[in-house]
């Protein structure tokens, strides 16, 4: 009996995932070089260095949800994929899952290339978990939807790059999934054929019962997703619905507060720290300066917020992106915050008439806050 859709669900428990280089602790250039160029967290044993690509995740899918990944390159979203696919084992913490799992990614992967068409529509079907006689039976409509003809009667080895991902896509497409995972959005093929996978994907995902995308692009999460986890070196640093996470991870890149530029040269000892990929100066700031007393800009030092209730109450948490944003509500009524013109383009929050000033640092009037808010 197949499992039907309200059984489908994915449970990741404290997962974290290491990957060992070997041989790295005696080569401090080689060391040096790993952290710069992979976007995990680095430690190092007597033996080999570790790269943390997963660092303690805890996250449930269930039916009707349609996530997406949000975070730089390097904060583990394609690892997590993985992860969620069963191609990474946990290296502590565990994963459950039911229902049928279908990663759209890696599409290609257990191709024979000196095999024909149909020879690899057998070996990937049987790689998606389909028994010979499921296959047999959904071979027609592979053919069909891939438009390769008489070319499924040839190697692969012949196939254009465009042809081999029109046959992969068929095949993974034509199994009915519970669970669909994504690494960006697929695009094979001509115009044509790019609009009919479109379509064949839209309904493969109504069908399903979750969705999980990882993309930089705002606007397709936006559009087909009900909710978001913003990951950050390896850790979820934020997860809601898809505006939440989005007004999290964009109001640093153009806030009133937060400046990335200036944030670095503040501080000139996170020099080192944004080399690792994944580590973007607001992430400093959210996961790590925040704690430490580190001013976002310096017209807004942090000792204003020492008599403020929520602010303390979110570090006291340690909930930096809490703590951000009772700084973003603030700050442009600080009489020492410096309003530039990029600045005055944005709507000002109500007036914190909640907020306990510090001596030495009082805000504004309310009547000079409406003569500066546009």
């Amino acid at each position: 009996m197949a499992l039907t859709k309200t059984m489908a669900y994915i449970n990741l428990d404290q997962v974290s995932i290491d990957f060992p280089v070997f041989n790295a602790h005696n080569k401090s250039s080689k060391y040096e070089l790993i952290n710069k160029i992979i976007g995990g967290k680095l430690s190092r044993s007597t033996r080999n260095t570790n790269v943390r690509a997963l660092d303690n995740v805890s996250v449930d899918f269930s039916n009707g949800d349609r996530v997406g990944l949000v975070g730089h390159n390097g904060a583990g979203k394609t690892t997590l994929l993985r992860v969620l696919a069963g191609v990474y084992p946990p290296t502590t913490g565990s994963v459950n899952s039911s229902g049928q799992i279908v990663p759209l990614f890696d599409i290609a992967l257990g191709f024979e290339p000196e095999s024909t068409g149909f020879d690899n529509i057998i070996l990937r079907g049987l790689f998606l978990g389909l028994n010979k006689t499921e296959i047999g039976k959904k071979i027609k409509g592979i053919a069909d939807f891939s438009g390769l003809g008489s070319y499924l009667e040839m190697p692969l080895r012949t196939y254009s790059s465009g042809m081999l991902m029109r046959l992969a896509f068929a095949i993974a497409t034509e199994v009915k999934p519970d669970i669909i995972l994504m690494d960006e959005w697929i695009g094979v093929g001509d115009a044509r054929f790019l609009e009919q996978a479109h379509q064949r994907l839209d309904s493969l995902i109504k069908e399903s019962s979750i969705m999980v995308i990882a993309s930089h692009s705002e606007t397709l999460i936006r559009s087909i997703c009900n909710k978001a986890l913003l990951l950050g070196q390896g850790q979820i640093l934020a997860q809601g619905t898809v505006e939440e996470v989005f007004k999290y991870y964009n109001f640093f890149g153009s806030s009133k507060f937060f400046n990335m530029e200036e944030y670095i040269s503040l501080h000139p000892d996170l020099k080192d720290a944004m080399n690792v990929p994944g580590m973007a100066p607001w992430m400093h700031f959210i996961k790590f300066g925040i704690f430490e007393g580190r001013s976002p800009r310096r017209e807004i030092p942090l000792e204003a917020f020492a008599s403020d209730r929520i602010f303390n109450h979110a570090i006291s948490m340690k909930d930096g992106l809490a703590a951000a944003e009772r700084i973003e509500n603030i700050a442009p009524f600080l009489k020492t915050f410096n309003s530039s013109s990029h600045d005055q383009n944005h709507k000002y929050p109500p007036y914190p008439e909640d907020f306990i000033a510090e001596d030495g640092y009082p805000l504004i009037t309310r009547e000079e806050a409406n003569l500066h808010s546009p």
